[in-house]
């Protein structure tokens, strides 16, 4: 929130900005996965509806977190430039895994449950929520050999730990969460507000928001599903690629085989509609 007010001072020096915290269902439960209460929406609704009251103009989110689904008279107006899209791999200084090595790494997410343990076939996942300190503490208490968490988070608060190792994984083995390392802006539809949002948009990192949403809207995906999807823009070049497991193989308790499908498409960034169309095909 901070970056975006930043970015609208430097553009609209003579408006004044207030920033309003508010705690929302999904920052009140952090003792069950958000499978269990609602998904990605707990995060957002409440935001929402506050723009629609008028108790805000403004509201930001991390854009892998927003739900398909915005509230009517609400859009995405704008993006801050993109942050790094990858996954980390954080765990103790002095530490290392093999493949055949079973360890516990804390993650609530499916998409990074599949991935990793198509890197590291014995490993046991287990359910890791709380903001970013949070879940450094709780690894650094021993709850878990190591977590994973998004990179773009952990830059952008600036968490550096001596004692722990951050381990950049690529995105080739573990793709990311759509948006992943992008923050969206939620305003109403049109307006003064709306049109100050626009006046900052990274157009890159809206190109791409609105190309990997397009994908899960596709595939219908919702909130609790293993997919992953990135789109890569060099000049006039997309590749977009797609990441999706098997449902059966998040039952932990049974010893299967994890299948896990990847797809890449190329071509022209104006035509990524007919991208998006080649990749679910």
């Amino acid at each position: 929130t901070e970056l975006v007010i930043k970015a609208l001072k430097e553009r609209f020096s003579q408006i004044d900005f207030q920033m309003i915290t508010m705690s929302t269902r999904g920052d009140r439960d952090t003792s069950r996965a958000l499978l269990e209460f609602g998904g990605k929406a707990v995060f957002v609704e409440e935001f929402e509806e506050a723009i629609l009251k008028g108790d805000i103009d403004i509201a930001v989110h991390s854009a892998k977190d927003l739900p398909m689904e915005i509230m009517e008279g609400l859009t995405i107006s704008g993006t801050l430039p993109r942050a790094c899209p990858q996954d980390v791999l954080i765990y103790k200084s002095g530490r290392s895994f093999d493949r055949n090595e079973s360890f516990v790494v804390g993650t609530s997410s499916l998409r990074r449950q599949y991935q990793i343990r198509d890197m590291y076939p014995y490993a046991v996942c287990k359910n890791l929520r709380g903001n970013v300190g949070t879940r450094i503490q709780k690894l650094e208490d021993g709850e878990y050999d190591a977590i994973i968490l998004a990179a773009a988070g952990l830059e952008r608060l600036g968490v550096i730990e001596d004692e722990l190792t951050f381990r950049y994984i690529s995105t080739e083995s573990m793709l990311p969460a759509a948006c992943q390392g992008i923050i969206a802006i939620e305003t109403r539809t049109s307006g003064e507000v709306y049109d100050m949002v626009r006046a900052i948009n990274d157009t890159e990192a809206y190109t791409q928001l609105t190309c990997e949403r397009a994908v899960l809207s596709r595939l219908n995906a919702g909130c609790h599903e293993p997919i992953g999807v990135y789109s890569e823009l060099h000049g006039d070049h997309m590749k977009l690629s797609l990441m999706k497991a098997d449902a059966a193989s998040s039952d932990k308790e049974k010893d299967e085989e994890i299948q896990i499908h990847r797809k890449t498409v190329e071509g022209n960034t104006a035509e990524w509609e007919h991208l998006v169309e080649n990749l679910i095909k």
